[in-house]
């Protein structure tokens, strides 16, 4: 159970609101478009630190006949995707429990197609020791999309806003390539945030 006094449990509610006004939202469908599976593929997604859902809902809206595992350390965050679930009935879609990036997961190892990790991995000193972490969970051949904040003036401000530190590009690129990974494609949304997509060599 989340901290009450928690920076996060505390905003919760208007998490989204702060997506949407800092233009995060509308970024999600272009960082989300290099995935390389076709709209009616069936496969399995680990979205990590999931927060209140916004990967999870703009994949099924693309490929809606994928399986979703979501977490995050926040429960108030996953109390509201667990409501938004129910809300657009995707329960048979969408499975969501709380958990750590940073320690062990309770999934068989190459059991996904997709890790997704959009915003989580500034929160997270190591970030090679996190990706190390759920590596094991993707398959070989299998697909890991992160969306980091820019480490620049406004990646700063926004760092500040919600209390977690920006990494830069090239400490967020090695911290897959260290692991293992081949650098797929790239996006950039201005200003603000991109997009790396990785692939497991093994």
């Amino acid at each position: 159970m989340t901290d009450p006094n928690n920076f996060y449990y505390k905003i919760a509610r208007f998490y989204d609101l702060g997506l949407w006004i800092f233009g995060y939202r509308l970024a999600v469908s272009y960082f989300i478009a290099p995935i390389p599976f076709q709209k009616q593929d069936r496969f399995k997604v680990l979205d990590a630190g999931c927060g209140t859902g916004l990967y999870t809902f703009a994949i099924l809206r693309r490929f809606p006949n994928v399986s979703v595992e979501a977490f995050d350390l926040n429960s108030a965050m996953t109390e509201i995707m667990e409501t938004t679930v129910r809300r657009k009935k995707l329960d048979e879609h969408v499975s969501i429990f709380n958990g750590d990036v940073t320690k062990p997961l309770k999934f068989e190892s190459e059991q996904f197609d997709l890790i997704v990790t959009g915003g989580v991995l500034e929160y997270v000193k190591n970030i090679e020791m996190a990706v190390k972490s759920l590596a094991p969970c993707l398959k070989k051949g299998g697909y890991f999309l992160n969306t980091p904040v820019k480490n620049n003036w406004l990646g700063k401000i926004i760092a500040k806003i919600y209390k977690f530190t920006p990494h830069s590009y090239i400490n967020n690129i090695n911290a897959f390539t260290n692991n293992g990974f081949s650098f797929v494609a790239e996006r950039t949304f201005p200003i603000i945030k991109e997009a790396h997509l990785f692939r497991k060599n093994y």
